[in-house]
């Protein structure tokens, strides 16, 4: 009968989320990301399965990612600004006049 083996790629949460100093502010910037990537859907009139397909993420996934509630790979927020044709840095940076305290 076969083992269960983990992956011995498999580490486990990171660290940064056991930091008390740190995921406040990792959790703030999700869902400000996630309130630009629903921004930049809506102003380009798509649903969030057309584009989850154009991002090519699982159509459960962008609500989860848009909510703030998802850490989404580098991988997926490029693809996203491929897909909404932004610069990669459109969906990091704070614009003019956003509140950042949320």
């Amino acid at each position: 009968m076969p083992t269960s083996r983990k992956s011995p790629h498999s580490h486990g949460r990171s660290e940064v989320w056991t930091r008390k100093d740190l995921a406040p502010a990792i959790n703030r910037t999700l869902k400000r990301l996630g309130t630009r990537l629903r921004k930049l859907r809506v102003e380009r009139g798509l649903s969030q399965e057309e584009a989850a397909d154009l991002i090519g993420l699982h159509p459960k996934s962008l609500p989860r990612i848009e909510g703030g509630t998802a850490n989404p790979t580098v991988a997926t927020l490029v693809a996203a600004s491929v897909a909404y044709k932004v610069p990669l840095s459109a969906l990091l940076t704070e614009t003019e006049g956003e509140d950042t305290r949320k």
